[in-house]
């Protein structure tokens, strides 16, 4: 994981779930901010925002389901 601060003092945070796509199984980029996290996968262009708490030995991410009919 990369952290990162802007000039503004706004921080974020960088991290890659290998294998972490519900889509396709490919590689999930994550970008972990105050407001919330953002993913997007590079294999098949999936976005989504996780929502992300912080655990004493890790990160837990879940991704909620919605269908369209």
């Amino acid at each position: 994981m990369t952290q990162f601060e802007t000039p503004n003092g706004e921080r974020f945070a960088d991290f890659v779930l290998p294998d972490g796509c519900m889509m396709c199984g490919g590689s999930v980029s994550i970008r972990a901010t105050p407001s919330g996290a953002h993913g997007y996968c590079a294999k098949c262009h999936w976005l989504s925002r996780p929502q992300m708490r912080v655990r004493p030995n890790g990160v837990e991410l879940s991704f909620s389901t919605t269908v369209l009919a």
